[in-house]
């Protein structure tokens, strides 16, 4: 998918800026085709599957704008391909396509992200900063190994 659809390797603005010293945008392929063919698709709906109508004009409410996909296009930075395998997968120069990618910490977009309903995705969630003193310590507080 990441070559196909061409997010393979896409590095956030800032970094290319930092880096190249060029303008560039991250790749919004991927980024449309999910939401246009694998999520939310095109129009908002009716619990029927029918379209939902704006009451003045009559037109088709449209679900996502490019401002969205844009936004979308950002999150799908940084990843690149798995380092090749000496094995019999990857034999004669094939790209390793069996694990799964790598994330590159520096070319990632590390800034906020709209979502569909005009706010930023995680917007509800507390920062660990927020919460108080110790909260890991409370009673019925759960553990979970999260690393090695």
């Amino acid at each position: 998918m990441a070559e196909m659809l061409t997010f393979l390797r896409s590095q956030s603005t800032e970094y290319v800026l930092r880096t190249y010293n060029l303008l560039a945008f991250a790749d919004e392929n991927f980024a449309r085709e999910v939401m246009q063919l694998f999520t939310v698709g095109l129009t908002m709906l009716n619990m029927d599957g029918s379209p939902i109508k704006d009451p003045v004009t009559g037109h088709e409410i449209l679900t996502y704008e490019n401002e969205h996909v844009m936004s979308y296009a950002r999150a799908w930075t940084g990843f690149d391909r798995q380092f090749g395998r000496g094995n019999i997968e990857l034999s004669g120069g094939n790209p390793n396509r069996i694990d799964p990618m790598q994330l590159h910490a520096e070319w990632r977009d590390v800034y906020p992200k709209i979502h569909l309903e005009n706010g930023y995705i995680g917007d509800g969630y507390p920062l660990c900063v927020d919460l108080p003193d110790k909260e890991f310590l409370r009673k019925g507080a759960k553990y979970r190994l999260l690393g090695s």
